[in-house]
């Protein structure tokens, strides 16, 4: 198994690289921001609103547990500094306070401690964190077991939680965090840790690497997903409450692959986990069926996807349980108890994500390949015609959402997710050079459900409805077309979310007509074709020159198509950059600059 390499970023900055990173594995965008949201710690901040953040910060280290760690869900209680009583829930067989990672507990305790001991003034608070944060630090390293996996608590708590958890994601959410001080990631880049026991982080997410790798349950000799408890010693699946039987998990694995996908060094090994784990996604998909928990019921609901929660070890049989135990193992939800049927998330739409980013994952390893070049992007469409005009979805002039690139397939640079909720809104600029009825054709992606907007033109509603059905999966585009009434001159026409999740992801809207264009333009008649006012970022065609930007750790920024090769994006933003310029699918030159 590769193990993560650190110099590399001292390497550049000496001018000593030799950019074997540079055309080295940059994980798809939807894996790094799966990955981001693992970093969260705003339960903390949320809960220190109003009040000074190194205060609560502060109160927060009275109450870590001598071993370093803290308790789950104390984010209320850090308002005010520990005054005396147990500081944790759970117990060790000597009746010592146990620390724990569940539910984020002492990662984000560590993030918060890190943060603030990078933008504190006051000395004697600096301190207080630097030393609770190596306290915390050492309580992972001596939490984690000789073969790299984590468990739930430290010391033992005498039961399931004394196993290694994949469960909610608690190894995983370590080990980003690990990853993230292996790498002196920020805020983990200050002198809160020596390079010494930076360097025992290092070794440890190694062997937390290794253990997710051979604790993968294989079927007839193909690797699938894993358990959300392992065995502490041998590996194996094991249980955990009477009825978290031991199983394949069709929830906790995500995590597992999501963290593969985005380890630097992709192996031979590395590579067949994630792409089985997916094959194994793709197999056990249910289509058409939701789990409503609230009503305890399976219902069938078209387009909807889902996974099962859990899947028998050596099979691929779903199955439910009750309190009872194993006895209860069923696969008629029915026969177990309504306390269970709606006290627990039995099935969810846990790997639609995970199929969506496989297109991406296997571009991401081919561009591994120093001559790679990115295929063309698809052209846009106006039916089964070529568009004679079109605004690129991400070119909006207001969005209540975000441009996003992170589901393949798409034409330009990216596509508009507006928010999930009834009323989000993207606009866009147009110029009609007649008053007239216009067909627009709307290219958009609907992973799930069927999803509508109306269409306002300025302040009124042109089209009442635009039905958004679902396309399956986010990587499937497909294109619609409506008609809406235009008047002479410039517009600004507004999509308006009327489903209660958003609207579907737009790629691009296009047209047939000659007399409309993109953006404000002067339609004044003349030998030159109408002159754009108002436009967005100008189409390059067919440029000479490839263009690949990557963060200092490998990252890919930004890729684009110039007519020079030292060409650069306006809006990047100041920092240390590698630059690979290509042309004809070789490559030219690499280097480091600063913007």
């Amino acid at each position: 198994m590769g193990k993560l390499r650190f110099g590399y970023l001292a390497a550049c900055l000496l001018g000593i690289a030799t950019f074997a990173n540079a055309a080295s594995y940059v994980p798809p965008s939807n894996a790094t921001s799966k990955i981001n949201s693992y970093r969260s710690y705003s339960e903390l901040t949320s809960a220190a609103s109003g009040m000074d953040i190194d205060q609560y910060t502060y109160n927060m280290t009275t109450w870590q547990i001598a071993n370093g760690g803290f308790y789950k869900a104390m984010a209320d209680k850090y308002k005010s500094a520990y005054s005396g009583g147990q500081k944790s829930e759970w117990r060790s067989k000597d009746n010592g306070d146990l620390g724990t990672i569940d539910n984020d507990a002492t990662i984000q305790e560590m993030r918060l401690l890190a943060v603030r001991y990078k933008e504190t003034t006051n000395s004697n608070y600096k301190n207080t964190f630097k030393t609770n944060f190596n306290k915390a630090l050492n309580f992972l390293l001596t939490m984690q077991r000789a073969n790299g996996g984590i468990p739930q608590v430290w010391p033992k708590r005498g039961n399931y939680s004394d196993q290694i958890t994949l469960n909610d994601n608690a190894m995983i959410r370590a080990m980003v965090l690990m990853m993230d001080i292996a790498n002196s990631a920020s805020p983990f880049d200050s002198d809160i840790i020596d390079e010494a026991t930076r360097s025992k982080m290092s070794s440890a997410l190694n062997k937390a690497v290794d253990f997710l790798l051979k604790a993968q349950i294989v079927n007839n000799g193909t690797p699938t997903v894993w358990c959300a408890q392992h065995d502490t010693s041998s590996m194996a699946p094991v249980g955990a409450r009477a009825y978290e039987l031991a199983s394949k998990s069709g929830s906790e694995s995500a995590g597992a692959v999501w963290f593969l996908m985005n380890w630097p060094e992709q192996t031979a090994e590395i590579q067949k986990a994630v792409k089985s784990a997916i094959a194994w996604y793709k197999k056990t998909k249910v289509t058409g069926l939701y789990f409503n928990k609230k009503a305890g019921t399976f219902e069938k609901r078209d387009g909807n996807v889902l996974w099962y929660r859990f899947y028998e070890v050596n099979n691929d049989n779903y199955f439910f349980c009750d309190r009872d135990g194993a006895s209860t193992k069923t696969q008629d939800f029915t026969k177990i108890s309504e306390e269970r049927r709606t006290g627990y998330q039995w099935a969810g739409d846990y790997g639609t994500a995970l199929l969506s980013a496989e297109a991406p994952y296997e571009q991401a390893l081919a561009m591994m390949d120093d001559d790679y070049e990115p295929p063309p992007p698809p052209p846009t469409m106006c039916g089964s015609d070529t568009c004679k005009g079109f605004i690129q979805g991400e070119e909006f002039l207001e969005i209540v959402g975000v441009k996003e690139a992170t589901n393949g397939g798409f034409s330009g640079d990216g596509y508009a997710n507006v928010d999930n909720k009834s009323g989000s809104t993207v606009k866009y600029g147009l110029t009609a050079k007649e008053a007239g009825k216009y067909t627009i054709y709307l290219q958009f992606a609907n992973g799930k459900g069927t999803r509508t907007a109306s269409l306002k033109v300025g302040d009124k509603t042109a089209v009442e409805e635009i039905v958004m059905e679902s396309t399956d999966s986010w990587t499937t585009w497909k294109n619609i077309s409506f008609e809406v009434e235009l008047p002479e001159g410039y517009s600004e026409i507004t999509f308006v979310s009327t489903s209660s999740e958003g609207m579907a992801n737009i790629d691009y809207i296009g047209w047939m007509s000659d007399k409309l264009f993109a953006g404000n333009v002067d339609t004044t008649e003349g030998d030159e074709p109408p002159q754009a006012i108002l436009t967005s970022a100008p189409q390059l065609g067919s440029s000479t020159y490839t263009i690949q930007i990557h963060d200092i750790k490998g990252n890919l920024v930004k890729r684009f198509r110039a007519n020079t090769p030292n060409a650069l994006p306006e809006n990047l933003e100041k920092g240390v950059y590698i630059t690979i310029v290509k042309k004809d699918g070789k490559t030219l030159k690499k280097n480091i600059i600063r913007k």
